[in-house]
């Protein structure tokens, strides 16, 4: 009698793990690394087949960035400033190209123009730098949450000195994408909401 009992408790505890396996839905959060989630996220876009992007542009990418895991490319409009980042892709005669890859379990996204010219490389990070994190504490948007996507923007090349760091803020409703520079300054704040 009492081996069922162990062999009923053993059969509930599997079952229980079972249901709890299979019901679990991941979430951004919860993938195991940007990458993997980043590479979600671009499947549900309309990419642009690689074939439709010049060779100049997919001749630098492959030199500047050799070992990637996935690269999806996608049309993409003039931009003002070469770190401002819109999310809205244009297949249709783009003047740009964005390239979503991963590379060592990050997430990247790099701007090329038509050219191949390198504008932007974004790169997402779990923290924002100190400097930055202060400045979101202790200015307006001091009661806002912060959103999951942080990237470290670098101009031309991963190495640039010069970073800016990209952060999305929310609130009642309404939604900002902030654009820092490393020393805590807001260079941009865009509604996006």
């Amino acid at each position: 009698m009492e081996n069922q009992y162990y062999r009923l408790f053993a059969i509930s505890i599997v079952s229980a793990v079972i249901l709890i396996s299979c019901g679990t839905k991941q979430t951004e959060g919860s993938y195991k690394d940007s990458a993997d989630y980043n590479k979600e996220v671009a499947a549900t876009k309309a990419k642009l087949d690689k074939t439709k992007v010049p060779k100049e542009v997919t001749g630098r990418f492959a030199t500047d960035y050799p070992m990637t895991t996935y690269d999806y490319w996608f049309g993409y409009p003039a931009q003002d400033e070469w770190y401002g980042y819109d999310h809205d892709y244009s297949n249709d005669s783009p003047a740009n190209y964005i390239v979503e890859f991963g590379k060592d379990s990050t997430a990247y996204k790099a701007v090329y123009s038509k050219t191949g010219q390198k504008i932007a490389t974004y790169r997402s990070v779990p923290a924002l730098p100190d400097a930055v994190s202060w400045a979101l504490a202790n200015g307006d948007y001091k009661t806002w949450t912060i959103g999951k996507e942080k990237e470290e923007i670098f101009k031309d090349k991963d190495s640039d000195s010069l970073k800016v760091y990209m952060v999305t803020v929310e609130k009642d409703g309404h939604k900002h994408i902030l654009y820092f520079q490393s020393d805590r300054r807001l260079m941009k704040d865009k509604t996006i909401s």
